[in-house]
């Protein structure tokens, strides 16, 4: 960011906006002819309460492992929705295009088919961001050590997330290599060495225990 000439603040929140100016919670004033406010996304599932199909504590629709809504015959997918996760074991809400390109099959496929499917997609999303490729896979909550692979001041570089010594989250910057690695150890469930893996000449993949 501060190489493009943009300066990015964390923990910085905003006490009032004026005229041709943002007034932060410390004093501060930062002038701006535009404010663009980006405070996430919210499920617009109110046109369902008193269906019969339950919403979870954001409005989304509580789907269980195979994408089964409260309600009978009903299905739920995409960024509405949320699943339970075997892998992360906890409840998610994916808010990206590729939760809901995935979702669909696995309805499908239990509509149709006689064996119920588990849904437990590696959530994944990217970004573009001042001519850098940003991309992300995994959900590093309960990750319990952070492995670097690179120089975040380069301009490539990736950061691991272990849990256990198994890859749960990566981040990666101008390293798609990483990254396509890196969702598949993930999915594998493979035990990884910290120090193979700091290592940003080994491929990812030769950073297994």
């Amino acid at each position: 960011y501060a190489d493009s000439g943009a300066e990015l603040r964390t923990h910085a929140r905003v006490e009032r906006i004026e005229p041709g100016a943002v007034v932060l919670d410390d004093g501060s004033r930062v002038p701006a002819g535009a404010v663009v406010v980006g405070i996430g996304a919210r499920p617009a599932t109110a046109w369902l309460r008193g269906s019969g199909i339950e919403l979870g504590v954001h409005g989304e629709v509580l789907a269980d492992e195979h994408l089964r809504t409260s309600a009978p015959d009903v299905y739920a997918v995409g960024d509405c929705a949320s699943f339970p996760s075997g892998r992360y074991e906890e409840r998610l809400l994916v808010h990206h295009w590729d939760n809901a390109l995935q979702g669909p099959r696995t309805v499908a496929a239990n509509i149709i088919g006689e064996t119920p499917m588990a849904y437990d997609p590696v959530p994944y999303f990217w970004s573009e961001q001042f001519g850098r490729f940003v991309q992300y896979v995994g959900h590093h909550a309960p990750a319990d050590t952070t492995v670097w692979r690179g120089d975040p001041a380069g301009a490539a570089w990736s950061v691991c997330w272990l849990h256990e010594g198994r890859l749960v989250a990566l981040l990666a910057v101008g390293r798609p290599r990483d990254l396509a690695q890196g969702r598949r150890l993930i999915e594998s469930g493979l035990p990884m060495d910290p120090d193979l893996l700091s290592d940003p000449s080994r491929p990812l993949k030769e950073a297994t225990a």
